[in-house]
């Protein structure tokens, strides 16, 4: 099991009051799935309040970066000790 940080950057950081977490996880998808676990139901309340009704996970309006390298193109699904998992809101666009 590995010993990661979960970095919330930009709005998250503002909509979850949280700028960074630490969590064991023994690969990137038990990660992903702490983080949807822990800290959706934070989100959709915070939305919630402000009148949004957020239906999906956090990590569905995320872009997810694993020590830079964007985790949808990741082969190697493994984490070590002092990774780095960065989440971005997604923003469509071009």
């Amino acid at each position: 099991m590995a010993s990661i940080i979960v970095k919330f950057n930009g709005i998250w950081r503002l909509y979850l009051g949280i700028e960074r977490a630490s969590m064991d996880a023994d690969d990137l998808d038990a990660a992903l799935s702490r983080i949807d676990k822990e800290y959706s139901v934070r989100l959709e309340e915070n939305f919630k309040q402000r009148g949004v009704k957020l239906q999906k996970s956090i990590l569905d309006y995320s872009y997810v970066v694993l020590n830079g390298k964007n985790t949808k193109t990741l082969k190697e699904r493994s984490l070590r000790d002092g990774d780095v998992l960065d989440l971005f809101i997604a923003v469509p666009g071009g």
